[in-house]
């Protein structure tokens, strides 16, 4: 009596009515489980439309008769002996008229109970037909084929722990999904090894599924990714890719898989051994190929396929980078498909994913800060063979566009990271040789548009690096300055191949000054380019690039509004295509300013060279605008300053680059001190004012500040230039009006 007394109370204290209505909901979700094949198939017919109407009121007579009474009997238990002990008190009809007992009511109550138990055993016999089929629906939609009968046997498991669980407890679901129950069958805990095969299997179908699954994604991040608690889960998958068992084969690339979409989460350093177990995986020749000679080379490949990923994501930190380098041995196996030249010496289609693999991983390494990444550049350039297929991808016809691009990529960073890189004939060679690829790829308006962009912004890294680097361009071919130029003051060239001419025209003319034939050319070029546009901004109506005109290729007639035909907002569509539009403009913006920091620099830089005294100054002004005596360079500069006074990146450059000149025509001013000077000062000081806090947060993001000069003491700098010209005139002047007033 105590114990339903507790009952009844817990019931109305812990509001468990509910699970009366999550039972409903379960009976319902039964009858969609065995009759649809999926989510939208709701259209029945026929007879399966029958068979519906029969299970429905089936289930509804099961939830009346049986479970609604075991509730009321739940819930009003107490109530309902003690209104019957009453009743049975006061009718004490206990016997019949000729004195023997009546056993009627008591044989109906044992038979009736005999009969519900019954009738609750079928019901739960008959379900057990429709959990298969739940199952089997689960299994599907989480990426499990239908024929795969141990994927659907692990769903089945997790259901019927879940069932047993809330038999015991209804609360016991709370909070439980597939990734919980997959990361408790795989912790050490749980010692069958059946389980943790389980654990991993479900796990890899979930990292598999990209669309509607980002929710548990994240989970999984969390419970064996990046918890401190879940790295016992994290060594043990660690652990199964050493493995190389036959038996084992299918977990060890399920397991490799795992680690794969996890590793920029984990801190090898925590794993013991871990490093050991993911370079297992880069194994040419294992004891598995050995021992079984049905072992397939597709799964050797797909193994190290995902060592490769694993490594790259880990060389994303730079704690994981030097347990890479120390490691012995490490990067001549991830190397190994592109040094053995796999793609040329045996087919282009059957390894280009795993060379595309190693590219990644090496263009990864080659491009790494500090003192690890120079260690790093260090072993791939000694790997004179990996070296040498890189130059035959770059120029290969059959090799993809993304081998190529991360082949340019390596290459570049490679002979960036020489010291004395022509200090011998190999060096000589090797630059020559890649400053020709990337010299013919940029100049080729036949290649493709991500490569040459990539070719012109290696060759302007190449060009800044030393006179001897800058020589060698020059040498490539005797027209690449005039070619260059050509390229540069085409306004029908795509702007971002114009960024990238100035920026390598610059660094030539600083770089390179040697007093020979090639920079007299030079000389001669630059100031025919100066002399043209440099000093003034892009035109705005430049030839569109090639994605835009791909984009708006001809006068098209609008097409039917999409939206209007798949019942859309059309008001919607058009405020997203309006926001596409403001930002396709903002970039179109962004571009033609990068091209005028460009040119502005490279006229400074020539300025700089070129312009020495005020009678040089004046005869540029009289080149440039001849007939024209109220043209100004400093009111042209005034007109730039004011019209790129944004507090944007773009407009930063300009001017940091326009001060640059501003102080060149402040010194070069030998006179009065003009107007025109003060009036742009200032203008120059507004706009640094406009600039301050995001010059600071660039400088925060910046890794190295000790060679960047603030835009402020760039404005401070002219000011203080133009204040001490105004004093200079100012004691100039006073020795010849004292001798006026004498």
């Amino acid at each position: 009596m105590v114990t339903i007394i507790h009952r009844v109370f817990d019931v109305f204290l812990n509001e468990k009515l509910r699970y009366v209505g999550k039972s409903f909901n379960g009976l319902c979700g039964t009858i969609l489980g065995m009759l649809f094949k999926d989510d939208t198939d709701y259209g029945l017919s026929g007879a399966r439309l029958l068979v519906a109407y029969v299970l429905l009121a089936l289930q509804l007579l099961m939830f009346a008769v049986l479970l609604c009474p075991l509730a009321v009997l739940y819930l009003f238990g107490l109530l309902i002996t003690t209104g019957l002990s009453l009743w049975r008190l006061i009718q004490r009809d206990y016997g019949m008229s000729d004195g023997d007992a009546n056993l009627e009511p008591a044989l109906n109550v044992l038979y009736s109970l005999a009969l519900f138990q019954g009738a609750l055993f079928l019901y739960r016999f008959a379900s057990r037909f429709a959990g298969k089929r739940l199952a089997s629906l689960v299994a599907v939609s989480y990426g499990f084929k239908k024929d795969d009968q141990a994927g659907q046997a692990v769903v089945m498991e997790y259901m019927h722990k879940t069932r047993v669980g809330c038999e015991k407890d209804p609360s016991f679901a709370k909070g439980r999904n597939l990734v919980r129950f997959a990361v408790e069958l795989m912790k050490p805990e749980a010692m069958s090894s059946v389980d943790y095969v389980s654990g991993v299997r479900i796990l890899d179908k979930l990292l598999s599924q990209e669309v509607d699954m980002q929710e548990h994604h994240i989970m999984i991040r969390q419970l064996v990714g990046s918890s401190a608690s879940s790295n016992q889960v994290m060594q043990r998958l660690l652990h199964s890719l050493r493995s190389t068992s036959p038996r084992d084969r299918d977990v060890r690339e399920l397991a490799a898989r795992i680690v794969g979409h996890l590793a920029d989460e984990i801190s090898i350093t925590s794993f013991p051994h871990g490093i050991g177990c993911i370079s297992s995986l880069l194994e040419t020749t294992t004891s598995e190929e050995q021992d079984d000679d049905s072992a397939p080379s597709a799964h050797c490949k797909t193994l190290m396929v995902q060592g490769l990923v694993i490594l790259d994501k880990l060389a994303a930190e730079e704690a994981n980078r030097r347990v890479i380098t120390s490691t012995q041995g490490l990067l001549s196996k991830a190397m190994a498909p592109v040094s053995a030249d796999l793609l040329h010496r045996i087919d282009h289609d059957a390894w280009s994913d795993i060379v595309a693999a190693s590219l990644q991983l090496m263009c990864r390494l080659v491009t790494a800060p500090g003192e690890t990444g120079t260690k790093l550049r260090f072993q791939v350039v000694s790997n004179r063979l990996a070296i040498n297929t890189m130059e035959k991808i770059v120029t290969c016809k059959d090799c993809s566009g993304l081998q190529r691009i991360l082949a340019i990529k390596i290459l570049t960073q490679t002979q960036l990271s020489m010291e004395t890189p022509l200090s011998s004939s190999t060096g000589i060679d090797s630059r020559k040789k890649i400053t020709n690829l990337l010299l013919d790829i940029f100049m080729n308006e036949t290649k493709d548009t991500s490569m040459r962009q990539l070719a012109g912004e290696a060759l302007a890294m190449l060009s800044d690096q030393s006179e001897s680097s800058a020589a060698v361009i020059f040498k490539a071919r005797d027209t690449v300055v005039h070619d260059l130029c050509t390229m540069l003051l085409d306004d029908q060239m795509d702007r971002v191949y114009r960024i990238s001419a100035a920026e390598i025209l610059e660094h030539l003319y600083i770089r390179y000054t040697k007093e020979d034939d090639y920079l007299k050319k030079m000389i001669k070029d630059m100031n025919d380019v100066f002399k043209t546009i440099l000093l003034f901004p892009p035109k705005q109506g430049e030839k569109k690039t090639e994605k835009e005109e791909k984009e708006t290729n001809g006068h098209k007639l609008p097409a039917p509004n999409p939206d209007l035909e798949r019942g859309q907002d059309p008001v919607a569509s058009q405020d997203n295509e309006n926001f596409n539009e403001q930002k396709d403009d903002i970039n179109k913006k962004n571009v033609v300013r990068k091209l005028h920091a460009a040119l502005l620099s490279l006229a400074v830089a020539i300025f700089e060279k070129l312009i020495t005294d005020d009678t040089a100054l004046a005869q540029l002004a009289g080149t440039i605008a001849p007939g024209d005596p109220a043209f100004s360079f400093p009111r042209k500069l005034k007109e730039m300053v004011e019209g790129n006074s944004e507090p944007t990146a773009n407009c930063l450059r300009i001017m940091k680059i326009s001060s640059r000149m501003i102080i060149s025509l402040i010194k070069l001013n030998k006179g009065n001190v003009q107007a025109e000077l003060e009036s742009l000062v200032k203008s120059l000081s507004n706009a640094s004012d406009k600039m301050l806090v995001l010059e600071g947060f660039m400088m925060f993001s910046s890794s190295d500040h000790s060679t960047m000069k603030p835009f402020t003491s760039l404005v401070k700098e002219a000011q203080d230039l133009l204040e001490e010209k105004k004093q200079a005139q100012i004691m100039a002047t006073t020795p010849a009006l004292r001798a006026q007033i004498s």
